[in-house]
């Protein structure tokens, strides 16, 4: 008895393809693509968080005294813990060569000087009108560029 022309109807399953994916996998993918634009948007806000704070904290100074100019010199060094992580420790003219060199514009040689030496000035210390506002754009500046 010839039995072959019945089994003409079994064969060998075609190999299995990438497409269409389980669902598992799929929402695998999804839960990885959502989790990446969470991070993506979180770190955005939290890193424009600290320009705005230290943007509004350095516009807010408005009387040119030397502990305003050291508050400036503060809010830099504190914003180059973040990104400029070696400058930190960096002070007198390495620290103001720094500044000048990662910032959008060059300070005069004086508003430099008093940037510098504020933190060790004495309190009573005048600093001129012209000199404060060029350190508060300097600094305005930099944190922009630098945040």
């Amino acid at each position: 008895m010839d039995d072959l022309p019945e089994l003409r109807d079994i064969h060998l399953p075609e190999p299995i393809g990438l497409f269409p994916l389980g669902y598992g996998f799929i929402s695998l993918i999804c839960i990885l693509v959502f989790a990446a634009l969470v991070f993506f948007f979180w770190r955005r806000a939290y890193l424009k968080s600290k320009k705005h704070y230290a943007l509004q904290a350095i516009k807010n100074l408005n009387s040119s005294t030397i502990d305003s100019v050291c508050q400036i010199s503060q809010m830099l060094r504190r914003i180059c813990k973040i990104k400029h992580k070696k400058a930190v420790a960096l002070y007198g003219k390495d620290w103001s060569s720094f500044l000048n060199q990662t910032g959008s514009f060059a300070l005069d040689s004086k508003s430099l000087q008093i940037l510098t030496e504020a933190p060790y000035a004495l309190p009573q210390t005048t600093v001129a009108k012209q000199n404060f506002e060029q350190i508060k754009n300097f600094a305005v500046s930099w944190v922009e560029a630098n945040l």
